[in-house]
């Protein structure tokens, strides 16, 4: 029950009217009526007074023992993500901090609204972002030191990459050694095993085959990553190689569209070869027009997707038209006879984030 709903459900138990709950504590009425609506929340000073006016503790006026069911969280993160679609991040961004202070101790939910908010600042760079970054930090920070222990090491994972790309690599090994060893043993392939040894074959199917479509989606990463140092180092032969696996493997495992062109872009944008470049981020754009379900493949038939993919493929589209108008390593492509093309194709008014910095 969230805080407006404990505040009225109380006050109408216990025989008072709004305006006699303002007179006790101090306020007006309308302040009264604005928390039972949800428009706004006590003061933090009023909330011990509150409580014990209203004969409850702390815990159930401010929701601590609540506890979100994932559909839950995944509806309250969908709600942040079609504010976020519409342009308006401080919209998105008081949603969310709103969400947090009504179920403060759901780390599954503070977790996804971090992620969501520094995902979006990524992808958009909005004037505030130093603002939006700290309090998603912020938020991460108190997941990496909650008891879910996913949630905890995913923020952990999270807080040490951005000390990596900060060069702060004291705090990033600090970070690091707070996660746990991996285990001698993949505990995925012991619940396959499990499923198998109690016959439940769809379940079995199931995890077989999103470790598959994980190891399939790990090589691509890793694939990328070597392709793009042996480019550094000179290893041009060796980079196109591991560029020619990274196409196959994404043709050969069925993987999303985007994932096909993802090495032809990188290496383009290496050879500074405009052509292909263009070429590879138009099939890169076009495949995020369209939500991918791994289950249309015959190697994912069990694999079901019950993610919202529509507002991440949205912010990854503008996240990949911003860096082409402002990263000087694509200055080579704005000087492209087909850029302006390309250009008028892509980034259009109906794209709020692009429109703005047209």
């Amino acid at each position: 029950m969230k805080i407006n709903e404990v505040i009225r459900q109380r006050r109408k138990e216990l025989g008072l009217t709004q305006e006699r709950v303002a007179e006790l504590l101090g306020v007006s009425a309308p302040a009264v009526n604005k928390w039972e609506n949800g428009n706004s929340y006590p003061d933090i000073t009023l909330l011990p007074p509150l409580a014990r006016l209203l004969k409850t503790d702390l815990n159930t006026l401010l929701s601590f023992q609540d506890e979100l069911t994932d559909l839950e969280v995944a509806n309250l993160m969908n709600e942040v993500a079609e504010q976020v679609k519409t342009g308006d991040l401080e919209a998105a961004f008081e949603m969310a901090r709103d969400r947090v202070r009504e179920y403060p101790t759901c780390m599954t939910l503070i977790y996804g609204m971090a992620t969501m908010i520094k995902g979006s600042v990524m992808m958009t760079q909005p004037e505030d972002a130093p603002r939006y970054k700290a309090q998603a930090d912020d938020w991460l920070r108190l997941c990496a030191n909650g008891e879910n222990r996913h949630v905890r090491e995913s923020a952990i994972v999270m807080l040490f990459s951005d000390a990596l790309e900060r060069k702060a690599l004291d705090e990033a090994r600090t970070l690091l050694d707070q996660l746990p060893e991996p285990l001698a043993v993949d505990k995925q392939q012991l619940k396959i095993n499990l499923h198998l040894a109690s016959g439940e074959q769809e379940k079995a199917l199931d995890l077989m085959e999103r470790q598959l479509l994980k190891t399939a989606n790990n090589l691509i990463t890793q694939l990328s990553n070597l392709m793009d140092l042996s480019w550094k180092q000179g290893q041009h032969e060796r980079a196109e190689r591991y560029g020619e696996l990274s196409r196959k493997t994404a043709e050969q495992f069925d993987l999303m569209p985007y994932d096909h062109a993802i090495a032809d872009f990188l290496l383009a944008l290496q050879k500074k070869d405009a052509k292909t470049c263009l070429d590879a981020l138009q099939r890169m754009l076009e495949a995020l027009k369209q939500p991918w379900d791994p289950s249309a493949s015959p190697l994912y038939p069990h694999v079901k997707n019950t993610n919202d993919v529509g507002s991440f493929n949205s912010l990854l589209s503008s996240s990949l038209l911003n860096e082409l108008q402002r990263d000087e390593k694509l200055a080579f492509l704005r000087e492209d006879p087909a850029y302006a093309e390309f250009v008028s194709r892509y980034l259009t008014p109906a794209d709020p984030a692009q429109a703005a910095k047209r």
